[in-house]
């Protein structure tokens, strides 16, 4: 056996540092392969520095990746990716009057009694006054723009296949370029939208309604997701054709954050599956989305009611400003997979031409290598490749069978064949977010993105993650109970535009639910309540 195989998905930390892999599992979900983090490691990185340059949080030359993988704001282990806190709180505290504490609260929930203490710094104030404002201008029409470059390039590349004359290989790290162009204006967007959402928040609770803040939020109309179950539906009807919903959404399918995945246009057998339950169903998603555009009108007036004239049209603006906000964050995700898309499309391209060659066993053996040992292997300098390969693929399958802590210290210690709580008796759940009105229904859980399910009306959607790819699904649902993401999440964004209660951040909810219990889904009051347990349900009707 090949002994000297480096592992680039295992990661390496100080035991100082303290990382957290909330809010990253919507992302890039499963465990990632070598190629995958070679996609997203620089990426990722650059993109979330490239956000504090653009508001001018920091110069130009800091936007560079640390050579010290514990300086930087993100990494990876055990295939997981995973934030620095405290590296990225000290950077948030060069943002005058914010106190970094706020970040670790709003992202853990609570602050460590022993966190280092990072002051605020007015230093960068003219720059901020300066950058911050255009950053808010020409974000949102830069990221329209890159994703309508990125739809031409994918539909003349990818979908459908095309011959190219370019090498797979240039065509790889063309698209990981790409993606970190779009990534990197994607992430300044996240910050407006985080912004924005706590203005909003701010203002619902100064007119004396906190709940309003999610109705506000409801309904923003045109959002890409709803857009993408519409037009299911409408295959559903036979209104569009197979091949006219895979040029606008091909690039969508499970675990899409992952170029080691099978996305519809691969595989279209899942959206035959979901456009056969559209059949069934005759009211479409555009009509729920809007019904829930009507309840945030009516938020909009009531808040304006509750409001001060003199703060009215301030008021009036940031509301529609937020809406504008949601559809263009929904956008930038839509640009960002396309271009993890063409790297998926390429490396297939890519690994097809070294198994020609001899060099590889099978087509997905390249998603064990790094891009830049691909850059290597087509020069013939990489020897003992397929051993290399199948210590890698084997390692992953180990990782996979782990789970590791939301926070800890160092390198985290993995749990094999565990849970990190116990949750036999567990019957009550709440959320990081939640909203919408209260549903009682069978639950349905999915755990696999590709696992089959067909959801009757009346169900409740419960699962790990959602993505973009999960919209359709969603949209057949009565409600949603979601283990990982917040307010600012794909899922809640969904929820609230198709008007579904949810409750998500749950951390556990695919644990304690059982698929077939009956359960309540209560918004407003962020809670989850397992009912009827489904075995006892079947003992009681025995």
């Amino acid at each position: 056996m090949y002994t000297n195989v480096t592992d680039p998905i295992r990661g390496t930390s100080e035991p100082d540092r303290y990382w957290t892999s909330t809010n990253l599992g919507e992302a890039c979900p499963e465990v990632m392969s070598p190629m995958c983090w070679s996609v997203w490691e620089r990426s990722a990185e650059l993109g979330w520095l490239y956000s504090m340059y653009a508001f001018g949080v920091l110069p130009k030359k800091k936007v560079t990746v640390s050579p010290d993988v514990n300086d930087r704001g993100l990494s990876c282990f055990f295939g997981r990716q995973a934030l620095n806190v405290d590296a990225i709180k000290k950077i948030m505290s060069a943002l005058p009057g914010v106190d970094a504490d706020d970040f670790e609260r709003d992202l853990m929930g609570s602050v460590r009694p022993d966190a280092p203490q990072f002051k605020s710094s007015y230093a960068r104030v003219p720059v901020l006054m300066f950058k911050a404002p255009y950053a808010l201008l020409r974000t949102g029409p830069r990221l329209k723009s890159l994703h309508d470059e990125m739809h031409e390039r994918w539909t003349a590349s990818v979908y459908p296949r095309k011959e190219s004359n370019s090498e797979p290989i240039d065509v790889l790290v063309q698209a990981r370029d790409q993606f970190q162009r779009i990534f990197s204006v994607h992430c300044v967007w996240r910050f407006v939208f985080q912004g924005a959402q706590s203005a909003v928040a701010q203002a619902a609770e100064k007119a004396g309604d906190a709940t309003l803040a999610d109705q506000l939020l409801s309904g923003v109309g045109d959002v890409n997701e709803t857009r993408m179950a519409d037009d299911l539906w409408r295959l559903g009807q036979d209104e569009l054709t197979e091949g006219e919903f895979l040029e606008s959404w091909g690039y969508h399918g499970p675990n899409e954050g992952n170029p080691y995945t099978t996305v519809w246009r691969e595989n279209p057998a899942p959206i035959r599956a979901l456009a056969a339950a559209y059949a069934q169903r005759s009211e479409r998603p555009a009509v729920r989305a809007a019904r829930a555009r009507e309840v945030g009108i009516e938020a909009e007036r009531r808040l304006l009611a509750a409001t001060p004239w003199s703060r009215r049209p301030a008021t009036r603006w940031l509301v529609h400003r937020m809406r504008n906000i949601i559809r263009t964050l929904q956008v930038g995700k839509a640009a960002y997979l396309m271009a993890i898309d063409a790297a998926r499309a390429a490396a297939r391209n890519l690994g097809a031409q070294l198994v020609e060659r001899g060099v590889l066993q099978q087509v997905d053996d390249i998603f064990f290598v790094t891009i830049e040992e691909c850059q290597e292997l087509v020069c013939g300098r990489v020897p003992n490749v397929q051993e290399v390969v199948e210590v890698r693929r084997a390692t992953r399958a180990e990782y996979k069978a782990m789970a590791l802590p939301v926070a800890f210290r160092g390198m985290p210690e993995p749990l094999v064949g565990a849970v990190e709580v116990d949750v036999v008796d567990v019957t009550e759940l709440s959320g990081a977010a939640s909203g919408g009105g209260s549903v009682e229904g069978r639950a349905r859980v999915v755990v696999d993105p590709d696992q089959e399910i067909e959801l009757d009306a009346g169900d409740v959607l419960v699962c790990r993650f959602t993505d973009p790819s999960w919209a359709p699904l969603m949209a057949l649902a009565d409600a949603l109970v979601i283990d990982i993401g917040g307010s600012a999440s794909h899922g809640a964004v969904v929820a609230r535009e198709l008007g579904i209660p949810f409750v998500i951040g749950t951390q556990s909810g695919t644990r304690v639910i059982h698929d077939g219990d009956h359960i309540r889904v209560d918004g407003p009051a962020n809670l989850v309540s397992v009912l009827t347990r489904a075995k006892a349900a079947e003992t009681a009707t025995a």
